[in-house]
């Protein structure tokens, strides 16, 4: 039995007035780290007790089972549909599908596939921001069934289909902000910096962001390697930390800087496989793109030691045999690990549901957890609002069409037609983020950067602007308590930083100054003495 929280009960509430008003599909919304797991599995119980059935849908692996150790902690077992299912067992009343398998079964007309959809009563839709099931709809086999989609961010963006063809109305619960004042999440600190120059990077009109490679040249960079690691050291020294790279190279080549720099951490990416050699004729495009897939390969088999197989890697994070963990998406939804205290995101986005899917990975909450991190190198929040942002959420979303010729370059030759270095190029156009010319060799020489300082901003719910404030560490203790204010962070927040400012002196110093009962200071003691 699973005791519902306000916001939960009242959920189910509103879903069952707006089928009752006539209405069939749905979008839920609710803040990662709030319980929507909890809620639709609830509401799986409640359909399934009425000897009707109930289809969850997810995109993930990790989801499925993760919806399944939901369902079983409620007293119900599911029947797991994956890669590999043939026929289904008709003694249950819950099934848990696996997009991509249910996809296939449909796109193929198999007669026995579409007769066991039009036999579910009631479908969910975990992750339903995702385009990935879009095709659930385009069947039209659940025009006239109950559907709910389940996310906390209902936004699409770019030629992605519009919410609002498939959905009739976007069913609110509580906001960020009224989380964490009720202690269901954890507030933050925020430190960020001003992304890269992005003004000549791609937009990747069907996912809605920039194009990946293109990202990629920006942020592979000495500078932002060497910075992520600077920042971690001085502003969050031995918490647990989740990384967000652009791609699998930049996932890499992270992990071989952090651990460069005596802090052992992992990267978990998708498999990557040798690239077949193409044959001796074939164009000098095609021996390019070759070579660059190899010089990947090599880079991710020479660095073995630095990952492992997914889900032991992240049962060995989980369980704190190392702090730093960097991954390029696979663990913006699925993965639920309360403990983590610092987000770092080491990349640009245009899109707000993988902005606050990476925010959300911090901000569950956990014994003696006081607040989480925030480390942003991409200028984010600038652009997609801060972590306890009140936001409004539509079905519709304005198109972007992301017209526009790549950014090209003459090999050798800056922007002035004068030779880069000594060594000179053949002066053939080129792609700008090229760091070497495919046609003659010409390699372009490295720059030297200065490490980057991340500064701390306060957001301004007045202004709805971020307001740069000294770092944590060279606040006086004036400045500390009113910084503690302003932000409303639980006490044991302002015992940590006290503590870290000058052990259980500063402790006794500051409590004896706010006059703080002597209890309250031996509290604050003990606490701190877990730092």
């Amino acid at each position: 039995m699973i005791n519902l929280r306000p916001y939960q009960k009242k959920g189910i509430e509103d879903i069952k007035k707006f089928f009752v008003s006539g209405g069939k599909h749905a979008i839920f919304q609710a803040p990662t780290g709030t319980g929507k797991t909890v809620i639709f599995c609830q509401l799986a119980k409640l359909v399934s007790e009425k000897n009707k059935k109930v289809l969850i849908l997810t995109n993930r692996a990790e989801l499925l089972y993760q919806t399944g150790g939901s369902l079983k902690k409620i007293g119900l077992n599911a029947f797991f549909i994956q890669a590999g299912t043939k026929i289904i067992s008709n003694n249950f009343s819950i099934y848990v599908a696996m997009s991509d398998t249910l996809r296939n079964r449909i796109t193929d007309k198999i007669e026995y596939w579409i007769e066991f959809i039009k036999s579910i009563d009631l479908f969910i839709i975990d992750e339903a921001h995702l385009q990935n099931f879009n095709y659930i709809f385009e069947s039209g086999l659940v025009d006239k069934k109950h559907l709910i989609g389940f996310t906390a961010t209902p936004k699409r963006s770019g030629k992605m289909k519009q919410l609002a063809l498939d959905y009739e109305k976007i069913i609110d619960t509580l906001s960020v902000k009224a989380a964490i004042e009720s202690d269901y999440l954890v507030n933050d600190d925020y430190f960020g910096f001003g992304a890269p120059d992005l003004s000549d990077v791609e937009f990747d009109s069907l996912k809605g962001d920039y194009k990946e490679n293109q990202l990629f040249a920006k942020f592979n960079s000495p500078k932002i390697y060497s910075g992520a690691v600077k920042n971690y050291n001085e502003l969050t020294p031995k918490t647990k930390a989740l990384i967000f790279c652009v791609n699998i190279e930049h996932c890499i080549k992270t992990a071989i800087e952090f651990n460069n720099q005596g802090i052992d951490a992992k990267f978990i990416v998708s498999n990557v496989s040798i690239p077949k050699e193409p044959k001796n004729d074939c164009s000098e495009g095609k021996k390019v793109a070759y070579l660059d897939k190899l010089a990947k390969y090599e880079l991710y088999k020479n660095n073995l030691h630095l990952t492992g197989e997914r889900k032991t890697i992240f049962k060995d994070f989980a369980d704190k045999r190392f702090p730093v963990l960097i991954n390029a998406g696979i663990a913006t939804t699925g993965f639920d690990d309360p403990s983590i205290e610092t987000i770092i995101i080491l990349r640009a986005t245009l899109s707000m549901s993988l902005w606050l899917q990476m925010l959300g990975r911090g901000s569950r909450i956990s014994e003696n957890k006081t607040h989480f991190n925030i480390l942003d190198f991409g200028g984010n929040a600038e652009i997609l609002g801060h972590y306890s942002e009140d936001r409004i959420w539509s079905l519709w979303h304005e198109k972007f069409n992301g017209q526009g010729l790549p950014p090209i370059k003459e090999c050798g030759f800056n922007s002035e037609g004068k030779p880069i270095s000594k060594l000179k190029g053949c002066k053939r156009p080129i792609l700008a983020m090229y760091k070497i010319c495919p046609f003659c060799g010409f390699k372009y020489p490295e720059k030297i950067q200065n490490e980057i300082d991340l500064s701390q901003i306060i957001f301004d719910d007045s202004l709805r602007i971020g307001v740069r404030t000294k770092r944590l560490k060279d606040m006086e203790n004036k400045e500390l308590y009113e910084y503690w204010k302003i932000k409303k962070h639980k006490t044991a927040w302002l015992w940590r930083q006290l503590f870290y400012k000058g052990g259980p002196e500063m402790i006794e110093t500051f409590g004896n100054e706010y006059k703080w009962s002597s209890s309250t200071i031996e509290k604050a003691k003990e606490f701190c003495s877990n730092f």
